[in-house]
């Protein structure tokens, strides 16, 4: 039974290299049997056998799953740590900048007491009063009458007032603090254009990760059904059963590929589950258009008209701006200071509540003379952090200008990479389909059809990636250029 049809096989490809002869063939040219049919494109396709296999399901989908972007950046917002450990160093840079204003705004200050004579509790003297008992003096006599007798034990109220009148090192350290706290703002707009741009191609990967593992389920189908065909030329006497090896090695590495692809996507997942605050796999739902999620990203970020403005630049502008205040406010604590002081006495007395017997107001001047050299060491420090900060700021001027221009020509090179990568994913479908069809009616070999099959299956890969790096390039140039407020 094979033998026939093996033999109807064969006449049917005899009879279509007679046809493709035609009548006027010379008689030199060799016998038809032993040529390749010529192909065309009008060629119909190889035929289709049922496989089935165990790899060919889908990928299970993520636990949690994100349709929009607005989904994706509220979940950023309630979860990322970056962005709350940015909002927190905000809050600590203003409570700085609060600090620092109390050093030049009025203090007051009260302290309530109680003291007790163990040896001899009838004597308790008070502020150097002379040991007659609780009804001695207080103090010497305050005012020049007698002073009232005290409770016992005596209770002393002491209320002390400061207005600074001149303190240049306060002053200029209050400037210091609000220009830090400027430098966390801008820091936290870094931080969103960085998860911005971290959520973006995060969204990306994963895109371009599940139409891999798309890729990999119909190249794995396809050299199923290779596999088919070859077994089918085999059991019918023409094959070998090198042939059936050969190609069951080609599905083994479409098996691998699936597989690794898988894990891939997985990884892809859990990497958008981290940047989202959430620990496992997030995925995208099916039937999501990653150009509509794209484009709804760029609401929350504008174009800078300037590369000047963009977030981290200016961090390394406000930095440097910070340091040279801080050579000011160490200069500045060579300078005197000058406040005005109350205190204020209060004595509990056993006829009545309370009397006051002390109100003094007076003036201190500090005259910072010598500090053992602290200050000048302080000066070389502040110093030193005004010149890394310098050069800090035109390092990152010199790259962000350099990454700009990279961005955008990455965004033209991936483009024609995407034209060049279809064409080429074109034309090795056209020779795999070309190849089957010569597999099928006998003249082509299995090394052919394994070698068209591999290029094939690299094609569709390549250009996967080729789309990613698109998608990826798009992003990046976009983000380079903005900021995102949200």
């Amino acid at each position: 039974m094979n033998a026939l049809l093996l033999a109807v096989l064969l006449s049917h490809a005899s009879s279509l290299l007679l046809a493709q002869a035609g009548p006027g063939t010379d008689a030199g040219v060799e016998p038809p049997a032993t040529r390749a049919p010529a192909l065309s494109p009008e060629t119909p396709e190889p035929p289709k056998f049922p496989v089935s296999d165990p790899l060919l399901e889908p990928v299970p989908p993520a636990e949690m799953q994100v349709a929009t972007w607005d989904e994706a950046l509220h979940l950023l917002r309630q979860r990322s740590t970056s962005l709350y450990t940015a909002l927190a160093q905000v809050e600590s840079a203003a409570g700085a900048q609060r600090i620092a204003l109390a050093a030049l705004l009025p203090t007051l200050t009260g302290t309530v007491s109680v003291q007790y004579n163990v040896l001899n509790p009838n004597a308790t003297p008070l502020l150097g009063g002379g040991g007659g008992g609780v009804g001695g003096g207080i103090g010497g006599d305050v005012g020049g009458a007698q002073s009232p007798g005290l409770t016992r034990p005596p209770f002393l109220g002491l209320l002390n007032a400061t207005q600074p009148l001149f303190n240049l090192p306060s002053i200029i350290a209050l400037g210091t603090a609000r220009e830090a706290r400027r430098t966390a703002n801008l820091s936290l707009a870094e931080t969103r254009r960085q998860l911005t741009s971290a959520l973006a191609q995060s969204l990306v990967l994963v895109a371009a990760q599940e139409r891999t593992a798309e890729v990999n389920r119909v190249n794995l189908r396809t050299a199923l059904e290779r596999l088919a065909l070859t077994e089918r030329r085999f059991e019918l006497g023409a094959g070998t059963r090198l042939d059936v090896v050969r190609v069951q090695q080609d599905t083994e590495t479409a098996r691998n590929l699936v597989v690794l692809g898988d894990e891939t996507l997985r990884k892809a997942r859990e990497t958008l589950g981290l940047v989202l605050g959430i620990p496992r796999g997030v995925g995208l739902v099916r039937g999501v258009q990653l150009e509509t999620l794209l484009q709804h990203s760029r609401r929350d970020c504008q174009q800078l008209e300037s590369l000047d403005r963009r977030a981290d630049i200016a961090v390394a502008r406000s930095r440097r701006t910070l340091a040279e205040r801080q050579v000011s406010e160490v200069k500045a604590r060579y300078a005197p200071t000058l406040a005005l002081t109350s205190t204020t006495l209060a004595l509990t007395v056993e006829e009545g509540f309370a009397t006051v017997p002390v109100w003094n107001i007076g003036a201190s001047l500090v005259l910072p003379f010598w500090d053992g050299g602290a200050r000048e060491g302080q000066l070389r420090q502040t110093r030193a952090g005004v010149e890394v900060a310098k050069q800090g700021l035109v390092e990152l001027e010199r790259t962000a200008s350099v990454e700009v221009l990279q961005a955008r020509r990455a965004v033209e090179v991936a483009e024609a990479a995407v034209r060049i990568a279809g064409r080429g994913r074109a034309l090795a479908e056209e020779n795999d389909r070309l190849t089957r069809r010569s597999f099928e009616v006998g003249t082509g070999t299995s090394l052919e059809l394994i070698q068209t099959a591999s290029d094939l299956r690299q094609a569709e890969l390549l250009l996967v990636v080729r789309e990613f790096e698109l998608e990826q390039a798009r992003v990046a140039a976009f983000l380079t250029e903005a900021a995102c407020d949200w």
